[in-house]
């Protein structure tokens, strides 16, 4: 096995086509959670309001993720990470969790409003919306399912 020069721990593997799959998939998130909170306000749909704004939380972590390849990039070799420049994709995910919780919690009192307050809604338009969402999770996923690793 290798030794690892003091200081030089890369915790993240951060690599450029890691980081362009996810910048892919970040605009893709952004422009369908666009039309599901658009689309869900319109036709009424709790659910597409919900999935729209979750599609938010995701379009932030992808970001904090960009984010994080090109801190760590930058600073791998900085002596003041004495342990590299791992953590910060440890607080990037922990910043997302964050996020997470917070919309949740909107979406909770929305729903409570709409417990309150029944509203009708337009299942079909909202079902096609929906549908759309679901191809773009797919292709997202499929865009950051990664290689597999070969170890000789």
């Amino acid at each position: 096995m290798k030794a690892c020069p003091l200081n030089e721990h890369d915790f993240l593997h951060a690599h450029e086509r890691g980081e362009h799959r996810v910048a892919m998939v970040l605009g893709l998130t952004l422009v369908t959670m666009a039309v599901e909170i658009v689309s869900g306000m319109i036709f009424n749909s709790m659910a597409l309001t919900a999935d729209g704004w979750h599609m938010g939380t995701h379009a932030a972590a992808f970001g904090i993720t960009i984010f994080a390849y090109r801190y760590a990039r930058k600073h791998a070799a900085n002596p003041r990470f004495s342990f590299g420049t791992g953590k910060v994709g440890a607080l990037g995910g922990f910043a997302s969790a964050v996020a997470l919780g917070v919309v949740a919690l909107i979406m909770a009192a929305e729903s409570i409003h709409r417990i309150v307050a029944p509203q009708q809604i337009r299942f079909n338009e909202a079902i096609l919306v929906a549908g759309v969402g679901l191809l773009v999770n797919l292709a997202s996923a499929y865009l950051l399912k990664g290689e597999p690793h070969h170890h000789g």
